[in-house]
């Protein structure tokens, strides 16, 4: 007699195959809340209303060279094994597992993790042993089990993959959906079972217009498998400096158009036993009006609003006119008025090589460009010269 409940008929037994469909009732799945590894919910919101990782799912960290993605993932891996992000896990410190395949433990990594704060025994690079293999390396889907194992081993969790392409099965076409779900579905219900929450790092490509989501490298199934994208990009600012932002692009577990932030890549002074060493870290800066999405959009639009003679030739001439020099927020307030947006006149500034500098402090603080001549002048007069 069949042990399964009278509901649940045994569709297929009739023609004695070992492949069959179960049918569950809905009535019967237990319910379960979200659980966040990172929730920023202030004081006085409702609770867990700001999640932005979701635990044991998969996340992707994703941006363009340069724009401090790594860095985010040391310094969440330093909240973590010390106990201090706001989520889950505040006060529980666990294990992360960093893989990765493009940077140096000894030069790199190690010392960003110090710079970061890390607890440096909680953080474990990961390594592959095979007797049949001599240079042997981490690989999805083919060492999923044994990840698990190890992962609630030592209490991690956190898996840091940076980046996630890498460590797919090279036979793997990661630009096709079906084999790419075949190797990180597994890994998603293995972060599930054994308690671990995914971080991959990857890169933007430069085709896919101003959807975050659709210029993460590789397959289109990293969108669908994914609960949650952290993207990052930079911009000019007003007074012509360069600002990073990170905003959360997708969440599916959440709530979406949750505050971006704005960050900064510090330059640290790390001490090792042959002297100083020089990395960088990430400091997580004050919430941000301007998202991922606004700064791609602008690069998107920017390409169209007038061609990059007509931005050049225009910005050219209005520093003739004012006498080679002006605030760099009058001059884009009034390419706005031309139809020229932010970034094409930034990348007229780059073209024509007009410097900049800094005048003021705190609110006061300006901008100003100079074309070459006027800035040869400038610096004749021994004005402070920087660029």
């Amino acid at each position: 007699m069949s042990d399964e409940p009278n509901w649940q008929p045994n569709v297929g037994a009739e023609e004695d195959t070992a492949r069959r469909l179960v049918l569950t009732p809905a009535s019967s799945i237990r319910l379960r809340r979200v659980r966040w590894l990172w929730d920023t919910t202030p004081e006085g919101a409702p609770p867990t209303s700001h999640g932005r990782i979701p635990l044991n799912s998969l996340a992707i960290a994703a941006g363009g060279p340069g724009l401090g993605k790594s860095q985010f993932a040391v310094w969440l891996t330093a909240r973590i094994t010390t106990g201090t992000l706001p989520g889950e896990l505040h006060g529980k410190p666990r294990g992360v597992i960093y893989a990765a395949t493009e940077d140096s433990w000894a030069y790199t990594i190690a010392p960003r993790l110090v710079a970061a704060g890390a607890n440096m025994d909680l953080v474990f690079r990961v390594d592959v042993r095979d007797d049949e293999e001599l240079h042997a390396r981490l690989t999805l889907p083919k060492d999923i089990s044994l990840m698990g194992k190890a992962a609630e081993a030592y209490s991690v969790g956190l898996l840091v993959a940076d980046p996630l392409l890498s460590m797919i099965d090279a036979s793997i076409n990661d630009y096709r959906a079906a084999e790419v779900r075949s190797a990180l579905e597994p890994l998603v219900a293995a972060a599930d079972q054994h308690d671990f929450t995914i971080l991959g790092l990857a890169h933007f490509t430069k085709a896919g217009g101003s959807d975050p989501l659709s210029r993460i490298a590789g397959s289109g199934a990293f969108g669908q498998l994914i609960r949650s994208l952290i993207a990052f990009a930079k911009q000019e600012n007003e007074e012509g400096e360069e600002e990073f932002v990170m905003s959360l692009e997708k969440n599916n577990l959440g709530r979406v158009g949750l505050p971006s932030h704005s960050y900064e890549i510090q330059p640290v002074t790390v001490d090792t036993s042959e002297g100083p060493t020089y990395v960088s870290r990430f400091v997580l800066g004050p919430e941000s009006a301007t998202s991922v999405r606004d700064v791609m959009r602008a690069e998107t639009n920017g390409d169209s609003a007038g061609s990059s003679s007509e931005v050049v030739e225009w910005l050219q001439g209005w520093l003739t006119d004012v006498g080679g020099s002006d605030e760099a927020r009058e001059i884009k307030k009034a390419a706005k008025k031309e139809g020229f947006s932010d970034s094409a006149v930034d990348r007229a500034k780059k073209k024509l090589g007009i410097r900049s500098k800094q005048q003021g402090f705190g609110r006061e603080r300006t901008s100003h460009w100079y074309l070459p001549e006027a800035w040869e002048q400038a610096v004749q007069a021994d004005l402070p010269r920087t660029a």
